[in-house]
């Protein structure tokens, strides 16, 4: 599966790297999404979001799942700022983290995309 990663700090990268054992194509944005990064996610399976409540908007979803995105995971503490139902009107698989341990979110991250990946 091909995945795009925003907001990803080094820690979170490392323990990502090590969950994912080199199967998925993830490509790393240290970067929020926001309306200059969004085009990063063209030709990707799935998007991973970290920490980055206040940027999050349903018209970035909504770009989002015009580049034929499959699957998104938010990794957040606090509320999601967004209307779920878009996603699921579109048809859009997600999965909210909200575990604060960076290996734990790691690991539920990459079980999601593998049982994902299955399904397609």
């Amino acid at each position: 599966m091909k995945v795009i990663v925003y907001n990803i700090n080094q820690k979170d990268k490392e323990f990502l790297a090590l969950a994912n054992r080199k199967k998925h194509k993830i490509t790393i944005i240290a970067c929020p999404l926001h309306e200059g990064t969004f085009r990063f996610a063209d030709e990707k399976d799935a998007v991973i979001i970290i920490n980055q409540e206040d940027q999050l908007s349903d018209n970035l979803i909504l770009k989002l799942t015009s580049f034929g995105i499959k699957y998104i995971i938010f990794r957040i503490q606090e509320k999601l700022p967004i209307d779920t139902s878009i996603m699921t009107d579109k048809g859009i698989g997600y999965l909210i983290v909200r575990v604060t341990d960076s290996q734990l979110a790691a690991s539920q991250m990459i079980d999601a995309l593998n049982v994902w990946e299955k399904i397609d």
